[in-house]
Order: C-alpha cells, then sequence, then structure tokens
C-alpha cells in the first residue's frame, strides 16, 4: 500500500485513515505493516452472518420458537432474510441507555437489511457490532452527506431514502410497537414483542468504525504496537485531561429529539458535531496517555470515527445550506 498524503500530517510519509465525504482534520497513520492486531481489540473479522451460522445473532426463545413454527408450517426456509432482519431488529433494542435512542430495521425487496437510528449521522453506540451484511443507511457514503443530513432524528425516512437511492424499495420496516407509534413505515411493518428480545444483543460483527471507514479501520489494524505513536499529533506540554463534558453535551445532542419541529435535525446536527469535537479531544488524551497498546489502537479508533462523525455532520449542515 503506497503512502498518500494526509493534510496536516505530522509524521513524514503517513497514510490516511481513509477521508470521510470532505477532507477530515489531520487523521495520519505510519505506513502500515503487514501484521498487526483489529481495530480495536476483541473486533472480529467480519464475515457474513446468516441464520445458519454459528450463532452470528442472538435469539430469544420465543422467536427461535415462532421461527421453527414457521419453518414447519409455512416451509420458510431457514436462510430468509425477513427472519434474520427480526433477529438483527431484536437484538439492537437490547441494553438501549442513550435518552430517547433507537433502531429501526428495513428489509429490502434484494434482501438486502438496513439500519438506522434518530442520533446524528452514522452515530453507533461503542458496544454495538453490525454484521457484515448489514447497512447503515446514513453512513452510506455513496449518498451526498446534504441528502443524509435530511434524514436526521428519522429513522424510518433513512431507510426509505437509501433504498430510494439503491433503485429499491422496502419489503418490511422492523420495529416495537412503540417505535412505530405516530408514523407511517411506509411499507408492510414487522412489530416487535417484548418476548422477541433477547437477553443478550452482542451480535458478531463489524466495530463501528469498520462501518463507516472500512479503509481507515483497516489501515490502522495494520499498524504495529510500536508505530502507533506515530498516528499521534505531537502531545500537548500540559498534559492535564481535558474536562469531561461529555453528559452535559450529550443531553442537548437529545433535547431536539423533543420537539415536532421540521427544523430540528439540524439543530441536533450542530449539537452532535459539538458532542464529537469534544469526544475527540477525549480520545486523543486517552490515546496519548495510553500505556497498553491495546488501549491506545481502541483510543486511536475513537479519536477518528468522531473525527469522521464531526465531518460528515459539518458537511451535512454546510451542504445544506447552499441546496
Amino acid at each position: 500500500m503506497a503512502p498518500l498524503p494526509a493534510p496536516g500530517a505530522a509524521p513524514a510519509s503517513p497514510i490516511p485513515l481513509g477521508p470521510p465525504p470532505t477532507p477530515p482534520p489531520a487523521a495520519p497513520v505510519a505506513p502500515a505493516a503487514n501484521v498487526g492486531p483489529s481495530v480495536p481489540p476483541g473486533t472480529a473479522a467480519p464475515g457474513a452472518s446468516t441464520v445458519g451460522a454459528p450463532a452470528p445473532v442472538p435469539v430469544s426463545a420465543a422467536r427461535a420458537q415462532r421461527e421453527a413454527i414457521a419453518a414447519a408450517t409455512l416451509r420458510r426456509p431457514g436462510s430468509d432474510p425477513a427472519q434474520l432482519a427480526q433477529r438483527i431488529a431484536a437484538a439492537l433494542n437490547v441494553g438501549i441507555t442513550d435518552m430517547g435512542f433507537y433502531w429501526v430495521t428495513g428489509l429490502a425487496k434484494d434482501g438486502t437489511i438496513v439500519v438506522a437510528n434518530n442520533y446524528g449521522l452514522g452515530y453507533i453506540p461503542d458496544d454495538v457490532k453490525l454484521p457484515d451484511r448489514v447497512k447503515m443507511a446514513t453512513a452510506d457514503e455513496g449518498i451526498p452527506a446534504h441528502v443524509r443530513g435530511s434524514w436526521a432524528t428519522y429513522p424510518i425516512l433513512a431507510l426509505h431514502g437509501w433504498a430510494q437511492h439503491h433503485n429499491t424499495e422496502l419489503r418490511a420496516v422492523i420495529a416495537t410497537e412503540d417505535q412505530l407509534k405516530g408514523f407511517d413505515p411506509g411499507a408492510p411493518r414487522i412489530i416487535l414483542h417484548p418476548d422477541d428480545i433477547p437477553d443478550s444483543g452482542q451480535m458478531a460483527g463489524r466495530h463501528r468504525l469498520q462501518v463507516i471507514s472500512p479503509d481507515a479501520a483497516s489501515k490502522l489494524a495494520a499498524i504495529t504496537p510500536t508505530g502507533l505513536s506515530e498516528v499521534l499529533p505531537p502531545p500537548p506540554t500540559d498534559a492535564t485531561p481535558p474536562e469531561d463534558r461529555r453528559a452535559l453535551l450529550w443531553f442537548e445532542v437529545f433535547r431536539p429529539l423533543l420537539s415536532n419541529s421540521p427544523d430540528r435535525a439540524p439543530v441536533q446536527l450542530q449539537c452532535f458535531i459539538t458532542y464529537a469535537d469534544h469526544a475527540q479531544e477525549l480520545a486523543l488524551h486517552r490515546a496519548h496517555n495510553a500505556t497498553d497498546a491495546a488501549d491506545q489502537r481502541a483510543a486511536i479508533a475513537d479519536w477518528i470515527y468522531w473525527q469522521h462523525l464531526s465531518v460528515l455532520m459539518q458537511d451535512a449542515i454546510a451542504t445544506d445550506a447552499t441546496v
């Protein structure tokens, strides 16, 4: 892999970690080695998540029983993408701690599974992994940023917008009854019931950096532990940790969801930019001060992830103002 120039790169001959829609703030990576751990530690190499694979997606006992009955009585194949889509939708509903946050899952007529949530663009909680075959609507860089920005806070709109861009239609929209309440899903709905939700939502799949920038994740994974520090800009002379204001700033990301104003999307995106910039600062401090290579790699992955989100949402707002 030949080194490429990156704006603001500190080390010599850096390799950028993959640009978002517009050039990102400096996130250079030292020349990649041939070996190295994955990003971050514990992230398994992505693989196809099929229903017949070894437990890629958890399933509740009640849902497994319903699937078995359907397979026996309706002769529905075990590889039916609707079955996998419902498992994924149910798993995404486990352990949500962000205020007002929720996922909606769509199944396209070509069998593609696509997901979206109501927080910004490309946001994935740090404990969530998405199976390899699952697409995230707002992270699709083939769709202009300002178009994705118009979907912010409206995940059903994001699913339909993604389908329209890919010249397909939705076969089904999957969510809980509360999540669909007051919304026309624009496609047949599949309601998740409480007993559909498994005990664990941990799925085999991709870390969030792999979802939004597979190239950046691959390049970071190839850096040897001794080369990780070369990725970073010089540390500040003052090693005092930045004040952690995430709780306050995260509440501001949530607040626009309390409004029914049609202008709430750009308001949330602007609040998200502020949060992402602060999260970058904290992640960079962790990366500079990590004593363990695995912790440093994870901090760098977070630093790049929040950079990408900040630039994406800035791009969405800036472009939206000119169209």
